[in-house]
C-alpha cells in the first residue's frame, strides 16, 4: 500500500492545530473565517465547519459589521501585526488577542491569523491580589505557586509540541529532498515555506523550553571564576565567531557566587547578539567588570549596528523583535532570558547604545551574593 506523504502531513498538522489550547481563527481579506481550531469552536459552542465563510464579527460579536477596535481591519490597512487585551462578551472573558498577517506570493496581505489567549483567570487573580494586599505573606506564597504552575505549564506544553512538530518537519524535508524540481513550480515554493515555517516553530519551542528551564530547573549558587564561565560561552560560540571573524577580549574578571549554567547562558546570549547584529567591520567585543562598592557592574561592549534609544527597554521583553526574521534570525527570547537570569541574581540589566555606534550591555550582581 502506498502512503501519500501529503495526506500524512496534513493529518498531523490538523491534529496539532486542534490540540492547541489557545483560540485560533484564520480570516481572509473580507473578514470571512476560513478555519478555526477546536478550542475556538468549543468556546463559541459550534462546530469548526459551521464557522467557515461566516464573518468573524458575526461569529464572535454577533454584529453586522466590524467593531471600531477590530484588529483585522487595522491589519488590512497597515499590514502590521496587532496585539491587545480585550474583553469578549460572547466568549465570556478577557483575552490577549494577537493578529498576524498572511501574505500571498507577491507579499500582499491576503488575510490574518487570530490567536486569542484566555487570561480571565489571570485577571481574576490580579483583582484578588489587590484585595489581599493587607496580607503580604499570603500574597507572596500565592504568587510563587502561580508562577511555578505557569512555568510548569509552559515547559510541558512546549515539550509535548516537539514530537508532532518534529514529525511534520521530517516529512516536509523528505518531500523537498525527493520531489524538488519534479513537481510544478508552485509546489517547490509551498514546500519551501512549509519547511521554513516548521523549522522556525521548532526553534521557538526549543527557546521556550530553555526559557522555562531557567526558572524551573535551576542550580544552586556556587563560587565561580567568571573568566572560566566566559571561556565556556566563547567555546560554545566557536562556529559563529569563526564565520564572522569576531574578536572577543576581556579584562580580569572576579570570582563570585552565581549559578554557573545560567551565567554561561547569559554571556552566550549577549556575545551571540553582539556577533549577530554586527556592522560592516568584523565584530570587536570586550567584556569587563567594575567594583562599584556593594555590587559588580559587568559590561559587554561591541562595535555593532547599535540600538535606537526608544527601544532600549522593549528589547528585554519576551518575543520582542526589532528586525524582520529575514534580516536577523531569532525568536526574540534571548535578551528576555538574560533579564530573567540577572533578576534571579538580584541584579539589574540595561543597554547603552546609539544607532550605528555599537552597544554596551550592562548588568549588576550584588556583592551580598559572594
Amino acid at each position: 500500500m502506498t502512503i501519500n506523504p501529503f495526506i500524512m502531513i496534513r493529518e498531523e498538522w490538523e491534529r496539532t492545530f486542534d490540540a492547541i489550547p489557545d483560540l485560533i481563527a484564520i480570516l481572509d481579506g473580507e473578514h470571512r473565517v476560513t478555519r478555526v481550531n477546536q478550542a475556538m469552536a468549543d468556546t463559541l459552542d459550534v462546530t469548526p465547519e459551521s464557522c467557515i465563510g461566516v464573518p468573524c464579527f458575526a461569529a464572535v460579536h454577533g454584529s453586522n459589521c466590524p467593531p471600531d477596535f477590530c484588529p483585522h481591519s487595522k491589519l488590512l490597512k497597515d499590514g502590521k501585526e496587532h496585539s491587545s487585551e480585550v474583553y469578549e462578551e460572547n466568549l465570556g472573558g478577557y483575552f490577549i488577542v494577537t493578529v498576524s498577517p498572511i501574505y500571498d506570493e507577491k507579499g500582499k496581505v491576503m488575510g490574518s491569523v487570530h490567536v486569542a489567549r484566555d487570561i480571565t483567570k489571570r485577571r481574576e487573580m490580579e483583582d484578588n491580589l489587590k484585595i489581599a494586599l493587607s496580607d503580604k505573606k499570603n500574597l507572596i506564597e500565592e504568587l510563587k505557586r502561580s508562577n511555578k504552575e505557569l512555568e510548569q505549564f509552559a515547559y510541558m506544553a512546549s515539550h509535548d509540541l516537539q514530537e508532532p512538530l518534529r514529525m511534520v518537519t521530517s516529512f516536509v524535508k523528505l518531500l523537498e529532498k525527493r520531489y524538488k524540481g519534479q513537481l510544478e513550480s508552485d509546489a517547490d515554493e509551498y514546500i519551501y515555506y512549509a519547511v521554513d515555517g516548521a523549522e522556525r516553530m521548532q526553534k521557538l519551542i526549543t527557546d521556550l523550553l530553555t526559557y522555562s528551564r531557567n526558572t524551573s530547573k535551576v542550580e544552586a549558587f556556587k563560587l565561580v571564576n567568571i573568566e572560566s564561565v566566559l571561556d565556556k560561552s566563547i567555546l560554545n560560540l566557536t562556529v559563529s565567531i569563526k564565520e564572522n571573524n569576531a574578536r572577543i577580549t576581556y579584562d580580569a574578571l572576579p570570582t563570585i557566587m552565581v549559578d554557573p549554567s545560567q551565567f554561561t547562558q547569559l554571556f552566550q546570549n549577549l556575545l551571540g547578539n553582539a556577533i549577530k547584529f554586527r556592522a560592516e567591520d568584523a565584530p570587536e567585543i570586550h567584556v569587563k567588570a567594575e567594583d562599584n562598592g556593594n555590587e559588580w557592574i559587568f559590561q559587554v561592549i561591541d562595535n555593532g549596528i547599535g540600538i535606537d534609544s526608544q527601544h532600549k527597554d522593549l528589547i528585554f521583553e519576551v518575543f520582542q523583535r526589532l528586525y524582520e526574521k529575514n534580516e536577523y534570525p531569532g525568536t526574540g527570547i534571548g535578551l528576555s532570558m538574560c533579564k530573567k537570569i540577572v533578576e534571579r541574581h538580584n541584579g539589574d540589566i540595561w543597554v547603552e547604545s546609539e544607532l550605528g555606534k555599537g552597544s554596551k550591555f550592562c548588568f549588576t550582581i550584588p556583592k551580598s551574593f559572594e
